[in-house]
Formats: C-alpha cells, sequence, structure tokens
C-alpha cells in the first residue's frame, strides 16, 4: 500500500470539543480521540448521525493529515430555534444529533452575540495543549506561519490554520432573536478578526441561515420542518454585502482575507465572480473550501462523460462555468466528505446486514472519483491542466453522514489507494481528454495531487507570489 501525506481544507477539530468545554467534560480536549467502534458505526448506517470523532488531532496524526484547515463555526442559533418546542427539548435533541453537549445547545439559544462565541472558540484552539502523549508516543501540533518553510516530514504533527465558517460571525443574521444590524459593529469586528495574532486565511462567507449579506443555498434537506432556512434563500447580494466583501479582501494596512463560496446560493455566487471580474481583474483566487459537482453546466447540459444521474444535482453543488472560473483564478475546488452532497440516495446507502469492507470502500472511492473525473474532463475541455484544482476538504466533525469506509481522517490512506486503481484505469483507457499533460500522468502523481500537492502549491503562491496580500499567522 502506497503511503501518502494529506492536507484537509475544511474541518471541524473544535466543533465538538469546544461544544464539551460548557460542561467540563474530559471531551473537550482537540486531543480526544473516540474511535469508531462496530456499534458506532451500525448507528451511523441507520440513522445517518455521526458518534465518533473524525478529525481530533490525534486521528488526523496517525491519518498523516499534515496541513488542518481549521474551521471555527459558533453555531447559528436557527439550528436550535423551533416556534413549537420549548427549547429545552430542543437542546436535548440537537445535543444527541450534534454531539456538542447540552450546556453548549442552550449557551447558543440564549447569547445575543456571534462574534463574542467566535473568539471564544479562538482562544479555546490557540490554548489547546501543543503536545499531547499518547501511550504509542508524543504528537504535537503548531499553527503555520507565513515566515516559515512548509515542513511536511514532522512526525505526528500537524500545521494548522484557521479558518471561518459563515460570516454571521460579525454579528450579523441576529435581529430576529433581539439585535438589531449594526454596521459600525460589523465592520469594526471584521478588523478586530484581521488583528487576530493567527488570523482566519479564508471565510466561508454565506451557511446556513439569513446573515443580511448575501443568500444562502438550500442545505438542511433532511431536517425540513423542524429548521426554517427560507429568509434570503436563493437570493443575492445587499448592499452592505458587498461592503463586507471588499472590507475582507481589502489589503491595506492589514491583509486580506479570502472567500470561500461554498454555502452561497447560486445567485450569490454568479453576482461574486462578476465581482471579481469588474473591480478585481480576476486576481483573487476562489475557493470551495467543501463542495461537490452538479454534473452539469448552468443550462442543465451535462458535458463530462459521466451521466448526471451519479451526482446530487442540488444548487449547494457547483456547475461547470464555475468549476472554470475556480481553475482560472488559481483557486482550490476541495471535495467533501459528506456523502449526501457526493451521490443519489440510492449510491450512497449504506448496508446494515451485509458487510463487505473492500466492496464498501471500492464503492466509496468510486463516489469521490467521479468528482474528481468530471471537474477533470471539464477544465480539459477548457484548455486547462485538469489535475491541479481538487483537494480534500472532508467536513469530518462538522454534523456530516460519512461514505461508507471512509469514517474518519485515518481511512484518507485507505481511500487514496483506491482513488490509484480508478485513476490508472481511467488513464489506460479511452477517454475524453486532449491535452497531453493531462492524459499522460502518472497516476500516484494524480492522486498525490488531490490528497496534498495542490493544496501546498496555493499555500506556496500565497507565501511566494502575494504575501503581504493574504492572511496567513506572522
Amino acid at each position: 500500500m502506497i503511503q501518502f501525506k494529506f492536507a484537509d481544507l475544511h474541518c471541524h477539530p473544535t466543533l465538538r470539543t469546544f461544544g464539551k468545554s460548557f460542561s467540563k467534560s474530559k471531551k473537550a480536549s482537540i486531543w480526544f480521540n473516540n474511535q469508531p467502534t462496530y456499534f458506532s458505526k451500525l448507528i451511523q448506517k441507520i440513522s445517518g448521525i455521526t458518534k465518533f470523532s473524525q478529525a481530533d488531532f490525534y486521528t488526523m496524526s496517525k491519518g498523516q493529515v499534515k496541513v488542518a484547515f481549521v474551521s471555527l463555526y459558533p453555531f447559528e442559533k436557527g439550528f436550535f430555534k423551533n416556534p413549537y418546542i420549548h427549547n429545552k427539548i430542543v437542546a436535548r435533541i440537537a445535543s444527541f444529533i450534534t454531539s456538542i453537549g447540552y450546556k453548549r445547545v442552550r449557551f447558543i439559544q440564549k447569547h445575543q452575540s456571534y462574534f463574542d462565541d467566535l473568539i471564544e472558540e479562538y482562544d479555546f484552539l490557540i490554548n489547546s495543549n501543543k503536545v499531547f502523549n499518547f501511550k504509542n508516543g508524543k504528537y504535537s501540533w503548531e499553527f503555520f506561519s507565513t515566515g516559515e518553510k512548509l515542513n511536511l516530514n514532522q512526525d505526528n504533527k500537524v500545521l494548522v490554520i484557521p479558518t471561518i465558517e459563515g460570516a454571521h460571525v460579525f454579528n450579523s443574521g441576529l435581529a430576529d432573536y433581539g439585535r438589531q444590524l449594526n454596521e459600525k459593529e460589523i465592520l469594526k469586528n471584521i478588523q478586530r478578526v484581521k488583528s487576530l495574532k493567527h488570523p482566519p486565511v479564508f471565510i466561508t462567507f454565506a451557511h446556513n441561515f439569513n446573515n443580511d449579506f448575501c443568500g444562502h443555498a438550500p442545505s438542511l434537506e433532511p431536517l425540513k420542518g423542524l429548521v426554517d432556512q427560507n429568509k434570503n434563500l436563493d437570493s443575492g447580494f445587499s448592499l452592505l454585502g458587498y461592503k463586507i466583501i471588499d472590507e475582507l479582501l481589502r489589503n491595506g494596512d492589514q491583509k486580506r482575507i479570502l472567500i470561500d463560496v461554498k454555502h452561497m446560493s447560486l445567485k450569490s455566487r454568479l453576482q461574486y465572480y462578476k465581482l471579481l471580474e469588474t473591480e478585481y481583474n480576476n486576481s483573487i483566487p476562489i475557493i470551495v473550501s467543501h463542495g461537490a459537482v452538479s454534473g452539469l453546466d448552468l443550462k442543465g447540459k451535462p458535458n463530462g462523460s459521466i451521466k448526471p444521474e451519479h451526482f446530487a444535482n442540488d444548487s449547494i453543488n457547483f456547475y461547470d462555468e464555475e468549476l472554470v472560473l475556480i481553475a482560472k483564478s488559481k483557486g482550490l475546488f476541495a471535495i467533501q466528505m459528506d456523502s449526501k452532497r457526493l451521490a443519489p440516495n440510492h449510491l450512497i446507502k449504506k448496508s446494515i446486514v451485509f458487510t463487505d469492507k473492500k466492496k464498501a470502500l471500492k464503492k466509496s472511492a468510486e463516489i469521490v472519483w467521479r468528482q474528481i473525473q468530471h471537474v477533470a474532463e471539464i477544465l480539459d475541455a477548457s484548455g486547462l491542466p485538469a489535475w491541479d484544482t481538487c483537494c480534500i476538504g472532508s467536513d469530518f466533525d462538522g454534523t456530516i453522514n460519512p461514505l461508507d469506509e471512509i469514517w474518519t481522517s485515518q481511512d484518507f490512506n485507505k481511500m487514496a489507494n483506491e482513488l490509484v486503481v480508478c485513476a490508472r484505469h481511467y488513464l489506460t483507457k479511452p477517454n475524453t481528454l486532449k491535452l497531453k499533460k493531462n492524459k499522460h500522468i502518472n497516476p500516484e502523481v494524480l492522486i498525490s495531487n488531490f490528497c496534498i500537492n495542490n493544496t501546498i502549491r496555493f499555500l506556496e503562491h500565497l507565501q511566494e507570489s502575494n504575501v503581504r496580500d493574504y492572511v496567513l499567522s506572522s
């Protein structure tokens, strides 16, 4: 078996562990490792609820994740408010589903500041133990700094880069909960985030609920009836939203924070791309930190060799024209490990009775490969490098429904080796690729690009070419 290294553009090792800190639980550690068992996997297969840890720092270290983009996410109140159910009952249910703890949910229901919540989670991360001793050795993590050369050969060490999920963290989207929108406060909070010792390199601008800045895509279909996403769903940018984008991308005294377009409504995404063209001369990398393809172009036409029936055709997923824009911008398209975004239900359904692990892993890897292949074919048809844009953005520990046998970061290497088989099969058979550099690539190099190389090249581009423009730890 080939031993790969990995970078993860989007994971949540603090989401549950920070939540557990509200009850002073021993689980309130980014090193807390709750490995999947037969029973917890069975619960996952039946209910879709993941009770084991997927991206704690020990699991990532064991899985050879060398660079982790840790997403800080103050939960939106919309998850935990229902006009027909008492808050305490909602908190009990939500605590079971999310594993963030009852006291954490009650806190979210009551607080009046997403920004204060963000800073508390940030402090939780920076104050977490940098070194942890397990029976099998010493493990550590540290922030990646722009002044340092990337060293990926350090055993049992994870390099961490903070990111944020949801611009609501600047204190927007709270009017329905008693706090009115305050533009001056929001702009001040952006400057405070930029001035952090370890600021986020990018922010997922939209998320699951209204943030007063731009429309969001439907994302909570399984919870329909329990939560309400309708306010500003599928809408475009507000005037304030454009101002916030400008403030984030401005690179004067403080460096810019890049925009992650995942969770934006399609209308908002198209408006953002237009803004990059007209105001920034297409000089800003476009990031999708945890996404999937729709398999179609904006007119609903399939252009790749894979039938669109193999993909989840939801507007939260990305269309062919968007893939081309991302590649041209020298951005990244990270493929998430949330099965419901990658394929229709009948393709991701897990067997409860019959558990052929090798067969299940092969099937899951093929689902991921279809994403990589589709992106490659669309980029090749546009005369672009086919294999330099995709990477991993797992969304592990973000309350997702993982693919069968790709349960945690420790399963990345098994997945990668199956992907090599898929790549070899594709490249040695007749295919639609036209450019020589895309057709003639070693399968192992191709998969290594996906696992880590593309992400590292992106970081090096930020360091070397535009170091003064971007926010990285100093």
